[in-house]
């Protein structure tokens, strides 16, 4: 490795480029050359204005990712591995990133691969619920992870005929952002309730039915039940508990 002393990087000239410092380096080669490029100044600020062929390459490679979230815990990428390992097998081992701010971004070679997994739940680790999202390029984990969930919804006794795409496609939408009907749906194999997952605000009470009108003009209200229903505080903003919930317990047993 080339080192400079204190002496030697008095004598660099001011005018003298810092890129020639790493030249050689062997750390600095196991990263990549950057080059500078001129800022878009607007209104007296200096703004990196992005491309699409800028980020095309690094977006395609996160294109089969998802954002997994485990509520109330914070497990180990090797646990992520094991759990991986379990619910589905790979042609190559998808990669496990961890953001210091409690979720994970797993990249997956390809969107078979990636959906046996998303499609795949509810799942839990040590009994923590999981929360797992297709990553998109405008994710952000406080306004999506925190507030947008999906959800797997029952609706039962949903008449047969109502088991088409397009029909189930309405009938979610009224609860948020249907994304997927689950196999025995999709076949009909099991016709006591309908499942699908449906992304879902749960800063708001989960309705316990919706409306439908069918092709004849009648109006049904049709029940909806949750594989599990998350608790949402809106004192701290977080998912998982609810402070409202806990205040009462602690009434109740002071009162006791």
């Amino acid at each position: 490795m080339n080192q400079i002393d204190h002496g030697e990087a008095r004598k660099m000239t001011m005018d003298q480029s810092w890129a020639n410092v790493v030249v050689g380096n062997k750390l600095a080669m196991k990263g990549m050359n950057l080059q500078y490029i001129a800022p878009t100044v607007q209104n007296g600020e200096k703004i990196a204005k992005l491309e699409i062929e800028d980020v095309e390459l690094e977006t395609e490679k996160s294109s089969s990712a998802i954002v997994l979230y485990v509520i109330g815990e914070t497990p180990t990428i090797g646990a992520m591995d094991r759990f991986l390992t379990s619910v589905g097998k790979f042609s190559v081992k998808p990669q496990i990133f961890y953001h210091n701010e409690g979720y994970f971004v797993i990249r997956f070679t390809n969107l078979e691969e990636r959906d046996q997994v998303l499609y795949s739940g509810p799942h839990t680790i040590n009994n923590k619920p999981m929360i797992m999202k297709v990553w998109s390029d405008d994710f952000n984990v406080h306004d999506e992870v925190l507030k947008t969930i999906p959800l797997w919804v029952r609706f039962p006794n949903l008449p047969i005929n109502c088991w088409g795409m397009k029909a189930l496609s309405k009938i979610g939408s009224t609860l948020g952002n249907p994304i997927y009907a689950d196999e025995c749906t999709t076949g009909s194999v099991r016709i006591s309730y309908a499942r699908m997952l449906i992304e879902m605000d749960i800063t708001k009470p989960l309705p316990r039915y919706v409306k439908l009108q069918d092709h004849k003009g009648r109006l049904i209200q049709q029940e909806v039940t949750y594989d599990w229903e998350p608790k949402y505080c809106t004192k701290c903003l977080k998912i998982g508990h609810d402070c409202a919930e806990i205040k009462t317990v602690q009434l109740q047993r002071v009162v006791q």
